[in-house]
């Protein structure tokens, strides 16, 4: 009998599911990775192949990173990041969405986070199954 985390693993690889899920981890240990400073006027956007795209609030702040690419390409390895691309934009701010099923408030970051994960699929139903199940896991222990 296969463990549940070789089930989710295949099914994950199985839908292309890959650079989402890398995604929400590194944007989880963002802080952790490049230092409270960057994280404040930076945001991972989106991870195509190994090339993981990032927000940056400012044009200053763009040319700052870009003297610090290479470290921080390093510092994403485990990722699977082999190159990084920053692009102006507003960062994500809390937004006042609720989700079905849930009281707490979904950021931007993790509507854009989950839309992302399920653009692969092309079964209605199971996309709105899965929204509803990735919302709740990021809204678990929100206030």
């Amino acid at each position: 009998m296969q463990s549940f985390q070789n089930i989710l693993r295949t099914f994950v690889k199985s839908y292309g599911l890959e650079s989402g899920v890398s995604l929400n981890a590194l944007r989880n240990k963002w802080t952790d990775i490049v230092g409270r400073p960057v994280s404040s006027h930076t945001c991972p956007d989106m991870i195509k192949g190994n090339v993981l795209t990032v927000i940056v609030d400012t044009p200053q702040w763009m040319h700052h990173l870009s003297f610090f690419k290479e470290e921080i390409i390093s510092r994403l390895s485990q990722y699977n990041v082999a190159e990084v691309r920053f692009r102006i934009g507003r960062l994500p701010e809390e937004t006042k969405d609720v989700q079905k099923g849930g009281n707490a408030a979904l950021s931007e970051d993790d509507t854009r986070y989950i839309e992302n994960t399920l653009m692969g699929l092309k079964d209605e139903e199971l996309r709105e199954k899965f929204r509803t199940l990735i919302a709740h896991g990021l809204t678990k222990g929100k206030k």
